[in-house]
Formats: structure tokens, C-alpha cells, sequence
């Protein structure tokens, strides 16, 4: 049990053999359901369901074991994590079928959840509880969203991006708060992680969160692509059916 589920001198590598499957098996989970997205309609209530629920257990299991391996502290262990905040969020999203919160988290699920998934701030490895948690919880935050878009033909708009980035910075503000009164640094708005991520590209501590804002609007503009190629589209086949 003590390898599996707590063992600290099993670290995890970036880009070890581990990792690089496990973002196979991300993307793999992903294109099946993208292929097998017709099939699944008639189930999708069922799936969004047990997402939804394993979503929200995942963070659940994760407070468990930070009480049982005694490793729970108050500047790291709260929900207060962008992904676990979006983890909570998107299991609501799905339980309850909520657009607005489709439409905040689309951006701030999938961009966040990437980010994570290809540079881990993680210090546990293969096979312990809490690499599989980690990867199993940021894939299932990605497919969240894409559930309701595949299954349910839900769309997003250009105003969904202010209000996913007007989000965002709320969601930071009130974190922020929270850091200087605990001295913590969830969501890395005090200082960058210390096992390297994509914000060593962005400068010193602050200049790195003001262009973080920037590459967030980048991001979610990337991600709004789709829905912008499939507007077009249909604005252009509805003017050719006109004439």
C-alpha cells in the first residue's frame, strides 16, 4: 500500500516515460470521445452524470488523502488552486447542465488543465495515488466542458470570453486576498512554482502576472476558434441558400 498510495521517495520527472503515456492517454480519452461523440448522445445524460460526480469526488479523495498521509496544510491543501476551483466548478457545470458556467469554464478548464497536464507541479510519481489522481482529474477537467459542446451542441460565443477572463481575475483577486492573509501562494500569484512551468517564459515576479493576462486572452481566443470557423460556416451557407 505504502507505494501506491503514499511514498515520497518516488518523485515524478517531467517528461518521464510515465508522463509522456499518461499524456497519450489524455489525448486518446479525448478523440474517442470526439469520434464516438453520435453514439454517446443517447447516454449522455448517464455520462455527464458520472463525470460530473467523479469530478467532484476527485477533489474529495484528494482532501482524504492529505488527512490520512498527515500531509494536509492550510498554504497548500485548501481548494484554492485554479484547477481545483475549476475541478469543483465543472462538476457542478455538469450535474446541474449549466451553460453560464460552460461558458466560463471552457476557457479557464481547458487552458488551465493543459498547462498542468504538460508541466506538472507535482512531486509525487508513478504509481502513488497522487499522480493518478492529478492526471485523472486534469483530463476529466478538459473533457468537462466538451461533454456539453459533443453531446449537447452547446456553443460558445465571443462574449463568453470576457466572461471567463472577468471571471478569471475575480477568482484571482479573492485568492490573492486569501494569500497575504495565510502567507501562501495559491495559483502561484506570489512567486512561480519552483519545479518550472510555462511562466518561467514570462519574466520576473510581477511582470509574469500581467502577461499572463495577455497570454490568457491568447489562449482563449485560440480556443473560441472552432466556434468561430463553425459560425462563419453557417453564415455562409445560410447567404448561399438565400441567393
Amino acid at each position: 500500500m505504502e507505494n501506491w498510495f503514499y511514498n515520497p521517495s518516488i518523485t515524478f520527472y517531467m517528461w518521464s516515460i510515465s508522463h509522456l503515456v499518461f499524456i497519450f492517454l489524455t489525448l486518446f480519452t479525448l478523440f474517442a470521445f470526439y469520434f464516438l461523440r453520435n453514439q454517446l448522445i443517447p447516454y449522455r445524460d448517464n455520462i455527464r452524470i458520472l463525470v460530473g460526480w467523479a469530478l467532484i469526488l476527485s477533489r474529495l479523495s484528494l482532501d482524504i488523502w492529505y488527512l490520512i498521509t498527515n500531509t494536509w496544510n492550510l498554504n497548500h491543501s485548501l481548494p484554492l488552486e485554479l484547477c481545483s476551483i475549476a475541478t469543483i466548478c465543472c462538476g457542478i457545470m455538469l450535474l446541474t447542465n449549466n451553460k453560464f458556467l460552460l461558458e466560463v469554464f471552457y476557457f479557464i478548464a481547458i487552458g488551465g488543465a493543459i498547462q498542468a497536464i504538460l508541466t506538472p507541479d507535482l512531486q509525487f510519481g508513478f504509481p502513488q495515488f497522487r499522480f493518478l489522481q492529478f492526471f485523472i482529474d486534469h483530463t476529466l477537467l478538459i473533457l468537462a466542458p466538451l461533454l456539453l459542446i459533443w453531446l449537447y451542441q452547446y456553443s460558445i460565443t465571443w462574449r463568453s470570453i470576457w466572461k471567463s477572463f472577468l471571471t478569471l481575475n475575480l477568482i484571482a483577486l479573492f485568492v490573492f486576498i486569501i494569500n497575504i492573509l495565510i502567507d501562501a501562494n495559491y495559483m502561484f500569484l506570489r512567486e512561480k512554482p519552483q519545479a518550472g512551468s510555462l511562466l518561467d517564459f514570462l519574466g520576473p515576479y510581477p511582470y509574469y502576472i500581467l502577461f499572463l493576462e495577455i497570454v490568457c486572452l491568447i489562449i482563449f481566443s485560440i480556443l473560441y476558434i472552432p466556434f468561430y470557423i463553425k459560425r462563419k460556416n453557417k453564415y455562409k451557407k445560410a447567404a448561399a441558400s438565400n441567393n
